[in-house]
């Protein structure tokens, strides 16, 4: 359980966080700038990355692979990290943040193929995937420099990415002799390639929003009306959403509708630096949603429970003091891991494919917010938009979850028929 927690706690920062070392101080804004934008194309391609791992693993392999590639995916990881160490060109950052973001993906696929054959260490990676998520900002906890923007230390942090491929290391040898299910060699296995295009299809069409968006921000000088390109990029973004979940077998596609609609509720509430101790809060919040996710799982009732808290993003959107970050950490929390707990996915790559698009980029982020965004320009959106968006982003993934419950009805098992034996009865 705590290897699954902390390889999909690093396997997320890797996606979610620019791959960025000591020695960034000598870069200039623009090389800054130019790492900056590659994150969201770099968790893309490790979503994608992420799924087409966990299809293969579980589709050709034993379990204890999982753990072997999960273990190459940390270990190139720390080869990444180790030789950013001595590397004094700021040009190769954004190089490195892709293939930071590459072994991330490989990691995460291959450790969710591994640890969602058992309850343990599948509620322990989805925790390690949620909760950092929901902690967002890690500057405090690496001890960033407030007053350097640009001089930061790496992320994810060298030693939690040592620890991770001790971990996995163990693992390994603590799995090597437990078999699975094997399929029969003389029977052709086709490859379950609908996860893989649902993952394709999925970060692919929410990228192309989401730069789109900020394209019409910045090729606009003077203020002007933006709601049809923001409407526009909300249905692509629900639509895409609602392919890739028809794209998955049965009902797993509930697992995407949930974690598209819970990105765009975190970007709508925003981030904003915490004290390294917060992070075990967000935690202890995230597990107790999960656990109650688990217990009753609804996931109209976790779609409600998001528009509640995109609301509260709404009507308070000039909150930025210490209770308004505090209230929004604790619902994101709760609703964070009660996704989590509602989805229950019966495949483990539908289950690596939600968990991995709550790291995709959103539209929200796309937006220019007043007294949010640097340097500031002629055409900016209003501060409550963000949370209209995302209101507009929960309501449609809403309604996509009734068209899958529509279309995709719960299959019921019918009891198997008695065995037909070759006896006499005694008479």
């Amino acid at each position: 359980m705590v290897t699954a927690f902390l390889g999909a706690a690093v396997a997320g920062v890797a996606l979610f966080l620019p791959t960025t070392f000591a020695w960034t101080s000598q870069s200039d804004p623009y090389q800054i700038a130019s790492l900056i934008n590659s994150v969201p194309r770099g968790a893309t391609i490790g979503v994608v990355v992420a799924v087409t791992v966990a299809v293969l693993i579980t589709t050709f392999a034993r379990p204890v692979v999982g753990w072997v590639v999960a273990f190459g995916g940390a270990l190139g990881m720390y080869v990444n990290h180790f030789a950013g160490r001595d590397v004094s060109s700021a040009d190769l950052l954004t190089t490195q943040n892709y293939i930071d973001a590459v072994c991330g993906g490989i990691l995460l696929g291959a450790l969710g193929a591994a640890a969602l054959r058992r309850p343990a260490s599948a509620i322990g990676y989805v925790l390690g995937a949620t909760s950092f998520f929901v902690f967002g900002d890690l500057a405090d906890l690496l001890d960033l420099p407030d007053q350097d923007p640009w001089s930061v230390l790496e992320t994810p942090p060298f030693w939690m990415i040592g620890l991770t491929v001790v971990l996995l290391f163990v693992a390994i040898a603590r799995n090597r002799d437990r078999t699975g299910p094997e399929s029969d060699s003389t029977v052709p296995i086709d490859l379950p390639i609908t996860p893989i295009l649902a993952a394709i299809v999925l970060g692919m069409i929410v990228l192309a929003a989401t730069e789109w968006l900020a394209a019409q921000y910045n090729n606009v000088s003077a203020p002007g009306d933006n709601r049809l390109e923001i409407a526009i990029a909300v249905a692509a973004t629900i639509s895409a959403a609602l392919i890739a979940a028809m794209l998955l077998p049965g009902r797993d596609g509930i697992g995407v509708l949930l974690a598209v609609s819970l990105v765009a509720t975190a970007d709508a509430l925003g981030y904003a630096p915490r004290p390294w101790w917060s992070v075990f809060v967000v935690i202890a919040l995230t597990a107790l949603g999960l656990f109650a996710g688990l217990r009753a799982p609804s996931p109209f009732l976790a779609l409600l429970a998001l528009m509640g808290v995109t609301v509260f993003a709404w009507v308070d959107a000039h909150g930025d003091g210490t209770v308004y970050y505090s209230v929004a950490t604790v619902l994101l929390a709760l609703t964070a891991g009660f996704c989590g707990g509602a989805a229950r996915p019966h495949y483990g790559p539908s289950a690596v494919l939600a968990l991995g698009a709550i790291y995709l980029p959103s539209i929200v982020t796309a937006l220019p917010v007043e007294n949010e965004t640097w340097p500031p320009r002629d055409n900016m959106a209003h501060a409550t938009t963000p949370g209209r968006v995302a209101l507009m982003i929960v309501f449609g993934c809403t309604i996509a979850l009734l068209l899958l419950y529509r279309l995709r009805p719960r299959a019921y098992r019918k009891p198997a028929p008695p065995a037909q034996r070759d006896e006499v009865a005694d008479i």
